[in-house]
């Protein structure tokens, strides 16, 4: 993979702006920089514990099994949450000692043989984690490979500092009157929005969601919406998908009619 693939990589899991985008583009660039491996997403909760909020080839019994057994520590995860970098196990425990781990065991009957694990930083905080495992019985991460998971991990690390900046402005804007967000962003020319037969469903979206509904509405292309909105042409796509689940359209010309009629 070049380094052009790589960057490429990093942009679209980094321009993510929710928590399932992030957990979709994750397991999809996983494949292209680490090989097919089963992985556990892990978020952060208020009391210093992780909660897996998304899953990919990895039995549940396997799961349940990992989280009983290392409900109170896990000294590779908690070596990964120090020291804020990506980790393999192999190397963690030495070669003597990954064999005699906890780890090696649970994964192993489950069929599985090395594992790795990568830190969300938002902030300056650990947000979440990142485990990778393979069920191919060969020779144990490269330093590649970890750099690579490295580079996922950091990629979305970006993804959830902008996604909680976005809420946050969101809660805060949504206590200010329109006025307060012109000054905000410095406007100096009118706002003259499109007129829709009743705007009341589209007033309910996301601002981003509206300001792409309201772009699709003027017949702009998805590249054109991105430039506009200073955001990835996936991302729009994501946002149009949305829409058309959120208004029951089943294609992008029936979104448009839907949203102009809608009341």
């Amino acid at each position: 993979m070049s380094a052009d693939d790589l960057a490429q990589a990093a942009l679209r899991i980094a321009d993510c702006r929710s928590i399932p985008a992030l957990r979709d583009a994750l397991f999809r660039e996983a494949d292209a920089l680490i090989g097919m491996v089963a992985m556990g997403f892990y978020m952060r909760e208020g009391d210093g514990g992780f909660r897996l909020v998304a899953s990919r080839l990895a039995p549940q019994g396997f799961l349940q099994q990992y989280a009983k057994e290392y409900a109170e520590a896990d000294t590779m995860l908690d070596c990964i949450v120090g020291e804020r970098r990506t980790i393999d196990g192999f190397h963690f425990y030495g070669p003597a000692g990954w064999r005699r781990s906890g780890n090696y065991e649970i994964l192993r009957s489950w069929g599985f043989h090395h594992n790795m694990g990568g830190a969300f930083v938002v902030h300056g905080e650990i947000a979440g984690v990142l485990f990778v495992a393979t069920a191919q019985d060969h020779d144990p991460f490269q330093e590649g490979q970890v750099k690579r998971l490295d580079l996922l991990c950091r990629a979305g690390s970006l993804a959830l500092s902008a996604t909680r900046e976005r809420e946050r402005l969101r809660c805060e804007l949504s206590n200010n009157a329109a006025a307060d967000w012109r000054e905000m962003a410095d406007l100096d020319c009118p706002c003259i929005p499109i007129k829709f037969a009743d705007s009341r469903p589209l007033d309910r979206l996301p601002a981003r969601s509206r300001a792409v509904a309201q772009l699709l509405c003027e017949g702009q292309p998805n590249k054109a919406i991105a430039q506009d909105l200073g955001i990835s042409v996936y991302t729009v796509k994501e946002h149009v998908q949305n829409l058309c689940r959120r208004f029951g359209a089943g294609n992008r010309t029936d979104l448009v009619q839907r949203l102009l009629t809608s009341h």
